[in-house]
């Protein structure tokens, strides 16, 4: 129109191409916000739950369950006693440095088993060594708080558990009466830790809550038979594996190698809800048979593993280095009880 022209107005044309673009716009808002923080309405099932893991002991043996709680801090024990075993929740720590030890470092450390042992205690055993009760730290004793360091020298807190604890550890991985002690995390009075800024920009799905107590990363980690079932086929003749030696939470059978890269949403049974915040990225450990602690001399799978699993994401090759990716880590979304058998759930977009 004349006064359109004559006032600069918009024409009609312009209006019209602001408004779709603001629609779809919003539509790409609400779809992200959907994707990324909502729980999926539709689900497929791709599998079932084969095998379920605790490891109380940060790199020592794990315990096969049948049913477990999935919280926050991670899986443990259903048990009708106060005291339940829960994934990491005791960790070995170098008693000069503070740093942590690991089964890296000392591949003995897989064959220390940990059990209930009453109501208020756990006992210790490993190979030529006699059977160690050791009283679970309770609020009580929070005097005996101290410190510990993970990786890149963060700082935990950690209650210890005493010198006998300290005595026996010592004397089975160093051979020596002292040297190491044996931390225990207090979920009620203890602070949870907080990610590296630069993991939760590269990995925008990763919250702080999705950190584990002493675990390498999160409190959850997935695995599928398929995945290890391809990677044994690349491997030398002479090499085996079995799923222990990538210490998954989680087994899932009956799913194809590899999709569960692509996963978004798990949901494991009918409550427990997670979300894929993360590929598990391999190091040395998977190279050591947790049955016999001896390390395959070609550093086997981990150098095949190099060869096809490399993350090729550059933002992520910045974080992670140049370590292969095997499995996924979860965050936890909807907390509840998981059992072997239970049907293995993603999103059905």
């Amino acid at each position: 129109m004349l006064w359109q022209k004559a006032y600069g107005f918009p024409s009609p044309l312009f209006w019209g191409t602001v408004s779709v673009l603001l629609a779809l716009l919003v539509r790409w808002w609400h779809q992200k916000r959907k994707s990324t923080n909502s729980v999926p309405e539709k689900w497929r099932c791709v599998g079932e739950l084969s095998e379920l893991t605790v490891f109380p002991i940060k790199s020592c043996a794990g315990i096969s369950l049948e049913e477990a709680e999935c919280t926050e801090c991670g899986i443990q024990t259903v048990s009708d006693g106060p005291l339940k075993l829960r994934d990491r929740f005791f960790i070995v720590y170098d008693e000069k440095t503070e740093e942590f030890k690991t089964a890296r470092t000392y591949p003995k450390m897989l064959l220390i088993n940990v059990t209930l042992d009453g109501n208020d205690a756990v006992k210790l055993s490993a190979p030529n060594m006699p059977e160690l009760q050791i009283k679970v730290p309770q609020d009580s004793e929070s005097n005996k708080r101290t410190h510990c360091k993970i990786w890149n020298n963060e700082k935990v807190e950690t209650v210890d558990c005493g010198d006998t604890a300290a005595n026996w550890l010592s004397k089975y991985v160093l051979n020596q009466d002292c040297g190491l002690r044996l931390g225990y995390y207090l979920a009620d009075i203890m602070p949870r830790r907080v990610a590296a800024e630069k993991l939760k920009q590269c990995f925008k799905t990763f919250k702080n809550k999705d950190l584990g107590v002493y675990s390498d990363l999160t409190s959850f980690m997935l695995m599928t038979e398929s995945s290890i079932d391809d990677l044994r086929t690349r491997l030398p003749p002479h090499v085996s594996i079995i799923s222990r030696q990538f210490r998954p939470n989680f087994l899932v059978r009956g799913s194809l190698p590899y999709e569960e890269d692509k996963w978004k949403w798990i949901r494991i049974g009918e409550t427990a809800v997670f979300k894929n915040v993360k590929p598990c990225t391999r190091c040395v450990l998977t190279t050591i048979n947790p049955d016999t602690a001896i390390m395959e001399p070609k550093r086997e799978p981990l150098r095949t593993l190099k060869g096809y699993r490399q993350l090729t994401d550059p933002a992520m090759l910045k974080v992670e280095g140049s370590s292969p990716a095997l499995g996924i880590h979860l965050g936890l979304h909807n907390s509840g009880t998981v059992r072997v058998g239970d049907s293995i759930f993603v999103e059905d977009e």
